[in-house]
């Protein structure tokens, strides 16, 4: 186990390009594959509401009136899941716009095409620059590269036509920065690239919790004007499409949907019928309450770890790992969080490897942590095969499914397990661990001595 190394400058990543490429192209193989089968048997059904919405806007029409919504997809011949609506803040429909110019087809080609690009440049840049490019470590980094690509949520934000992966960039550019830049101006660079993440999905908006606690005062406030900034651009742009935003709100409702891969999904499930699940206590109270108090006391043992972990947060390896663990706790308290949203999870544990295996020796990290690990991806796995082949919800043991389709939400508490347990570890021990030296030292963006 090595501590944090000092990252390569992103000149230095840059210059091995044909690594570079290499790792990309594994990334994105899995996510290939998924865009070719859902292209013969899916419908991508997510993006019908982000290309709906930026023909909305263009139309001077709010995106969140739900029967313009769908009164627009009957005359477009669009046939999808509508649920309830888009549901995403402004800026991101403000986005779409340039997308909503082109024809349905083309712009999902477009669409889906940038995304896994992106995603599997930001995969190959972010193994550059947390690993280095040792040459004895190039097979464990093309097999984390290909694994990544492979992590359910990834492939599965393929098939429903989600957004996640073209906020990759901007997730991991953020961290990167708040967690390795020396310079105020470069964290808030940083920040506000979060920001600008956190205004699409609002997961990443907890961010802001471990930079202030460990005084990362420049990434906060980019955080903070990143959100802000781009809600006022697109407020003033299309004031007319913010009508009715504040149906926002209704994220906060019940949702037994068997994607919601959430606390409130959790509860929910247990009292409330869904398409797939039978509750084991039907209408045994309103799940509103414990839900909302569930989540808020996982909060504030996710803050106190953090607040204890307050001089670590400081340094660099406490700072990626608080980060890690912030990111996975509001993956899983968000309410209505679906499982495609825990690609973000990817992020974290990208974080984890730079602070705690920077040169990709697994085992290192302990038994306890593996069989954790293990924990995480095999709930991700698991619920993955409920949701290609659905059992019975009246079947002899109902109780169980429903229990099962919260599988990806046990991976998730494992995962958030790991990197509590890793904060808490004091950096004495983990600096007595290493077997081996710190790497030159460098600032990220800046030139190498």
């Amino acid at each position: 186990m090595r501590r944090f190394r000092d990252p390569e400058t992103l000149l230095a990543v840059m210059s091995h390009r044909r690594e570079l490429g290499l790792l990309a192209i594994a990334a994105m193989t899995m996510p290939l594959i998924q865009w070719a089968w859902t292209n013969a048997f899916g419908s991508f059904n997510d993006f019908h509401d982000y290309w709906l919405a930026g023909k909305l806007v263009l139309a001077g029409q709010s995106p969140y009136d739900i029967q313009a919504l769908r009164d627009l997809a009957r005359t477009e011949h669009l046939s999808f899941l509508v649920g309830g609506g888009y549901s995403y803040p402004l800026p991101f429909a403000v986005f779409m716009v340039p997308f909503a110019l082109l024809p349905f087809k083309l712009s999902l080609e477009l669409f889906m095409g940038l995304s896994i690009a992106l995603f599997g440049l930001t995969v190959a840049v972010w193994i550059g620059w947390a690993h280095g490019w040792a040459p004895n470590l190039a097979r464990r980094r093309f097999a984390l590269a290909l694994a990544a690509g492979f992590y359910p949520p990834i492939f599965g934000t393929v098939a429903s036509g989600q957004a996640n992966l073209m906020l990759f960039p901007l997730l991991a550019g953020g961290l990167a920065l708040t967690i390795a830049a020396t310079a105020p101006r470069r964290r808030a660079i940083g920040g506000a690239l979060l920001g600008l993440a956190a205004i699409v999905k609002l997961v990443p908006g907890i961010l802001v919790v471990p930079l202030v606690i460990g005084r990362r005062w420049g990434g906060a406030l980019g955080t903070v004007l990143g959100a802000l900034g781009a809600l006022v651009v697109a407020t003033l742009l299309a004031p007319w499409a913010a009508q009715g935003s504040g149906g926002l709100t209704s994220l906060l409702e019940p949702d037994s949907y068997f994607t919601n891969q959430s606390i409130n999904g959790f509860v929910t499930r247990l009292v409330n019928h869904s398409d797939r699940t039978a509750p084991p206590f039907p209408h045994a109270f309103d799940p509103r309450l414990p839900m909302l108090l569930l989540t808020a006391i996982f909060g504030l043992v996710t803050l106190a770890l953090l607040w204890r972990a307050r001089g670590q947060l400081k340094e660099r390896r406490g700072l990626a790992l608080g980060l890690g663990l912030a990111l996975v706790a509001g993956v899983i308290g968000a309410p209505k969080n679906s499982f495609w949203n825990q690609a973000f999870a990817l992020i974290a544990v990208g974080s984890m490897l730079a602070a705690d295996a920077v040169d990709l020796r697994i085992r290192s990290l302990g038994r306890a942590d593996l069989i954790l690990l293990s924990v995480w991806l095999g709930g991700a796995f698991l619920w993955t095969l409920l949701w290609m082949f659905p059992p019975s919800k009246t079947g002899p043991l109902p109780a169980l499914v429903t229990l099962a389709e919260s599988s990806s939400l046990y991976g998730m508490l494992a995962l958030w397990l790991v990197l509590a347990r890793r904060l808490a570890m004091p950096i004495e021990a983990q600096e007595a661990a290493d077997e081996a030296p710190p790497l030159a030292a460098t600032e990220l963006g800046a030139t190498a001595p």
